[in-house]
C-alpha cells in the first residue's frame, strides 16, 4: 500500500531542497469552497496506456474542498513501496504530485505559470503543467487519482500511474476539460519499453491557460510545458509548449503548438541517466498498418529530439521493399512520409524499421518498428487461430481468402503471405471446427480439425523466395475423406488452412491461420 502524506506535513529530505522560480500573486477565488461534504469521488475516466479504474486512490492534497480533494495549486506527497525512482541519476522514495499537471521531487511545487526548459534549480516531470483548477466541482470536471504496483507487495512491476481525470483550469472553469496519464516506473515496466522509465498518456486535450496566466477561455497567455527538467540548466526533455487549440506542432521549440496535437500521444522515455543525451523520441507514432493489395497507404513517421536545438535524422530499412517509399525530411521533428502500393505478391505483414539519429554528444538513436498487414482486395470469410505460431521468418504465415461468397459464382482464391522463402505446403478443408495443438510435432496449431478434414494433396503449393503463395479454389470439387469431393451449396460454411515445411532451427513444419467462408 503507498503511504501518503499532506503538503503540511513535510518530511526530511535527503537531497539538496530545490527552488521555487517566482510567479506573480494570484486573484482571489470567484466564489467561497464550500466545505467537505462527504460525497463520494467518482471517475469520468478515458483512453490510457494503464487503464483506470476502481483501484485508484485520489491523491492527497491539503486544504481540500471536498471528499474528492479538489482543489488549486496543491500538492500532495506519495512514498513509494520499496522501490526507488532514478530520476538523472538521483534515486527518490517520494514523488510530490501537484494539482497543475506535474511531479517535483525533494519539495511541493505550486507555480501555475508555465516555464519552458530547462529550469535551473528545480526537478520536475510535467505531462502538462498548466494551471489545474479542480474546484468547479460541476459533474462534468473530475480529480487527481493515483495507483502504485510494487513487487515489495507481490505485484509484477514497480510502477506508479497518476491520473488527471477530465480536469478544468482557473478560476473553477469547467467548460473545457484535459484527461492525461503519468506512469513512473524504475525502468523495467515491459509497458513503457527497454529501459524507460517515465510515460506520458493523452485522452482528449482541451485546454492550455489559465486565467491568471492570462488566458482568455483556456487559451493564449502563458503556454503550458510538456516535458522532464533535471534542475542544473543543462539535463532537460521537452515535448513542446502549447497556448491554443488545434494540431499545430512543430517540435520541441520554436513556435507555440495546438493542444489537439497531444489527443490519444503515448510519449515513452527515459530520465535514468544523468549528464547522457536523451535519444530522440517517436511522437504521434502508429506501428501498425493495413492495407488492401493495389491501394495506397500513405503515413507519416514524426521523431524529435527532446534537448533542442537538436537535429534529427529518419532512415529505414527498407529500401529492398517494392513499391514503397518515403520522403525523408531532418528537423526537430524529423518527418518520414512514406508511401506504399503494395502488390499481390506483398500479401501478409510487411516490417519497417525506422531509425532516429540526433546529433546530441555523443548522438543517440531509437527505432520504431511498423507492421503493414497487406491483404488480397475482396477478402471475404472470418478467421481461426490467428496468428498461429511464428515459423523461421520470425512472423506467424498468414492466410487470405478473396472472391466471391456467392457458391454458384466458384470464384475463391487462398492468398499466403509471410512463408518461408520456398516453403512447399499442402491446404486442408473441413466444414467443421476443431482445436488440436501442433498435431505431428508441428510448431503450429490445427483449427478446422473433424471427421471430413480433406487434403489438397494432389496440388502442394510452394512459396516464392518473398514467402507468397496462392492458389484457386474449385468450390465443385472440394476434397473430402469420404466421398472424394464435395461442391460448396449455400448456406454452408468451408473453411481452409495451410500446412507448410519450415526449418525453425531443425526440420519442422508449421500451420497458418484458418479462413472460414460461410456461401450464399
Amino acid at each position: 500500500m503507498l503511504l501518503t502524506t499532506l503538503l503540511l506535513a513535510a518530511p526530511a529530505i535527503p537531497q539538496a531542497t530545490p527552488v521555487r522560480p517566482p510567479q506573480t500573486q494570484k486573484p482571489a477565488a470567484r466564489f467561497t469552497p464550500p466545505t467537505q461534504n462527504g460525497v463520494g469521488c467518482s471517475q469520468i475516466g478515458g483512453s490510457f496506456c494503464v487503464p483506470f479504474d476502481s483501484t485508484f486512490d485520489v491523491v492527497p492534497f491539503p486544504a481540500t474542498f471536498n471528499a474528492c480533494n479538489r482543489n488549486d495549486d496543491g500538492s500532495g506527497q506519495l512514498f513509494l513501496s520499496g522501490w526507488s525512482f532514478d530520476f538523472y541519476g538521483t534515486a527518490w522514495s517520494d514523488v510530490w504530485v501537484n494539482n497543475n499537471g506535474n511531479v517535483s521531487f525533494g519539495v511541493p511545487f505550486s507555480t501555475f505559470s508555465a516555464s519552458g526548459f530547462p529550469i535551473s534549480s528545480f526537478p520536475m516531470i510535467a505531462p502538462f503543467w498548466g494551471d489545474v483548477d479542480t474546484r468547479a466541482d460541476s459533474g462534468a470536471d473530475g480529480a487527481v487519482w493515483f495507483r502504485e504496483w510494487s513487487t515489495a507487495n507481490g505485484d509484477a512491476v514497480n510502477r506508479l500511474v497518476i491520473v488527471w481525470d477530465n480536469v478544468g483550469y482557473f478560476n473553477a472553469e469547467s467548460d473545457k476539460l484535459n484527461t492525461f496519464q503519468l506512469i513512473l516506473t524504475d525502468g523495467a515496466d515491459p509497458l513503457l519499453g527497454a529501459g524507460n522509465n517515465v510515460c506520458f498518456c493523452y485522452d482528449d486535450m482541451q485546454w492550455t491557460t489559465g486565467s491568471a496566466s492570462n488566458g482568455v477561455n483556456g487559451f493564449g497567455g502563458v503556454p503550458a510545458t510538456v516535458g522532464a527538467n533535471q534542475g542544473n540548466g543543462i539535463d532537460f526533455f521537452q515535448i513542446g509548449r502549447f497556448d491554443q487549440p488545434g494540431g499545430a506542432y512543430d517540435g520541441p521549440g520554436g513556435n507555440s503548438d495546438g493542444v489537439d496535437y497531444l489527443d490519444g500521444q503515448q510519449i515513452c522515455f527515459s530520465v535514468g541517466a544523468g549528464g547522457t543525451n536523451v535519444p530522440p523520441v517517436f511522437v504521434g507514432a502508429t506501428v501498425d498498418y493495413t492495407v488492401d493489395v493495389g491501394s495506397t497507404l500513405m503515413f507519416d513517421v514524426q521523431a524529435i529530439g527532446p534537448e533542442t536545438p537538436e537535429v534529427v535524422t529518419l532512415t529505414n530499412d527498407a529500401s529492398a521493399l517494392a513499391n514503397f517509399s518515403t520522403m525523408d525530411t531532418p528537423g526537430n521533428p524529423a518527418v518520414s512520409s512514406a508511401t506504399f502500393t503494395p502488390d499481390v505478391t506483398q500479401v501478409g505483414v510487411q516490417t519497417i524499421t525506422f531509425t532516429a539519429t540526433d546529433d546530441g554528444t555523443p548522438t543517440a538513436s531509437s527505432d520504431l518498428v511498423v507492421q503493414i498487414l497487406v491483404s488480397p482486395s475482396g477478402s471475404i470469410g472470418s478467421t481461426l487461430c490467428s496468428p498461429n505460431a511464428a515459423n523461421s521468418t520470425g512472423l506467424p504465415a498468414v492466410l487470405f481468402a478473396a472472391g466471391n461468397e456467392q457458391a454458384s459464382a466458384n470464384d475463391v482464391s487462398l492468398f499466403v503471405g509471410n512463408l518461408p522463402p520456398n516453403a512447399f505446403g499442402y491446404f486442408a478443408t473441413s466444414q467443421s471446427t476443431g482445436f488440436l495443438p501442433m498435431p505431428g510435432g508441428s510448431q503450429g496449431d490445427f483449427c478446422i480439425n473433424g471427421p471430413e478434414v480433406g487434403r489438397y494433396d494432389t496440388a502442394p503449393i510452394s512459396a516464392t523466395v518473398e514467402g507468397f503463395a496462392s492458389q484457386g479454389v474449385d468450390l465443385t470439387q472440394i476434397p473430402h475423406p469420404v466421398l472424394g469431393s464435395v461442391a460448396a451449396l449455400a448456406g454452408e460454411t468451408h473453411g481452409w488452412q495451410l500446412w507448410y515445411r519450415d526449418s525453425n532451427p531443425g526440420a519442422t513444419s508449421n500451420w497458418t491461420n484458418a479462413v472460414r467462408v460461410t456461401f450464399q
